[in-house]
């Protein structure tokens, strides 16, 4: 029996001092604060998130095996050619790849076939070196779906590194776009409480944020930020708006940090956040063919050089100042 009130017990624990900060940081700040039957609801929601992440967090083995890029994937047949880009999914702080279990299932249901989890470890690591893992998984990604550029979802702090990946202006070619769910894009005072460097790095307009800020390149690829109005990990509210040029702010329903993995009407505009981004990046690629001139001697079409610049990406040319660029940031030490 004691088995199953410690998940419980940790589960009201993370919810009550969580949103007794949030009340805290909204008098403090002389923000509105949500009316109390919302916040009951929020933390009954996180009660039921926590629970639910206990519950499926010991089988990341088995479900790391199942949503990993593979190389070489065979080809689909001519007559399935898959028609939306491929999905890669990045979690948040002390979870794993289980945070997306109802996601895999509900975007295979509205047509994404083709989805992907990066895991990490959030211990005896830095927010650099995580940069440089994800750099790795989607260029697996993209090298095992050659001529296609996928798109990226990250929760909480997985939003975070999609957003430290594609500072690197050279990066964004790679991608169709990216959508975050409740990410700390300016840090969270919540961070100080929590256990490891990663964590603490996390401070709400901290170095690390600080350094993010000063060295990103605005975003030319679509980039979504979802939040929630009664998010209880994010403090203070601002801490979730995104400042970068070209991403765009859009509230998700009033649901706990981590309920945000679970609600099916919070996936449901994250799924429609990704089909914009999809549709944008196929109009846009297509609107680059009609520039590129037929002929050898035709002369070049206005806006044809950009689009030959937008559609590389290699590595090779860029890695020197990638690694400039992150030396610049010292995200190891943020």
């Amino acid at each position: 029996m004691s088995y199953l009130l410690a998940p419980l017990c940790i589960a009201l624990a993370v919810a009550a001092v969580s949103y007794l900060l949030f009340f805290r940081a909204a008098r403090r700040d002389a923000a509105p604060t949500p009316p109390a039957s919302l916040v009951l609801r929020g933390v009954a929601y996180s009660v039921a998130g926590v629970l639910l992440a206990l519950a499926f967090y010991p089988l990341a083995p088995w479900f790391r095996r199942r949503c990993r890029p593979r190389p070489f994937p065979c080809p689909p047949a001519p007559d399935q050619s898959p028609v939306t880009p491929p999905v890669l999914l990045v979690h948040g702080l002390y979870h794993n790849v289980t945070a997306w279990t109802l996601y895999r299932r509900w975007l295979r249901a509205a047509g994404f076939t083709r989805v992907y989890c990066h895991g990490y470890s959030s211990w005896r690591t830095d927010f650099g070196l995580l940069v440089d893992e994800l750099d790795e998984a989607v260029r697996d990604l993209v090298a095992a779906h050659p001529g296609e550029k996928p798109l990226l979802m990250g929760h909480s702090l997985g939003g975070l590194l999609i957003r430290g990946w594609l500072a690197d202006a050279a990066n964004q070619q790679l991608v169709s776009g990216a959508v975050t769910l409740g990410t700390p894009h300016q840090g969270s005072s919540l961070a100080r409480l929590g256990a490891g460097s990663l964590a603490r790095s996390l401070t709400f307009r901290g170095a690390l944020i600080r350094n993010l800020e000063a060295c990103e390149a605005p975003a030319e690829v679509g980039c979504v930020a979802l939040y929630s109005p009664i998010d209880n990990m994010v403090v203070p509210q601002e801490g979730l708006h995104v400042t970068t040029p070209g991403w765009t702010l859009r509230t998700s329903p009033a649901v706990s940090h981590i309920w945000m993995l679970w609600d099916r009407n919070t996936a449901r505009l994250a799924i429609d956040a990704l089909r914009e981004l999809a549709h944008g990046r196929a109009h846009a690629e297509r609107e680059c063919t009609a520039t590129i001139p037929d002929t050898p001697d035709a002369p070049e079409a206005p806006g044809a050089a950009a689009c030959g610049r937008n559609a590389e990406g290699g590595r090779d040319a860029d890695e020197t100042e990638r690694a400039r660029v992150r030396q610049d940031a010292d995200y190891s030490r943020a």
